[in-house]
């Protein structure tokens, strides 16, 4: 007779909410660059870009620089960073 043993992290989607919203902050770890119309830079990471994007993923999977610079024709520097609040927060205040 075999036991089972089952683990449960408490508070594990707060967590790791909270470890985003830390990452969106930080750019340990980052590796992808966004470069905007306006030519300014965001670090992002490869993960977080392409569980939330198809697109992404699809650029992303077959890129294998170690960092790999996006540009991000007709995007504004204020609109990537709206998207990339939401991505990162789970929502977005537009005025």
């Amino acid at each position: 007779m075999s036991e089972k043993f089952s683990l449960k992290w408490n508070d594990y989607q707060s967590n790791w909410s909270r470890s985003l919203s830390q990452l969106r902050n930080e750019t340990d770890f980052a590796d992808v660059t966004l470069v905007t119309d306006d030519k300014v830079k965001f670090s992002a990471h490869k993960i977080v870009l392409s569980s939330c994007s198809k697109m992404f993923k699809f650029i992303l999977r077959e890129n294998f620089h170690t960092n790999p610079l996006l540009f991000l024709s007709g995007v504004s520097s204020v609109n990537l960073g709206f998207i990339l609040d939401y991505i990162y927060y789970g929502e977005v205040n537009l005025f």
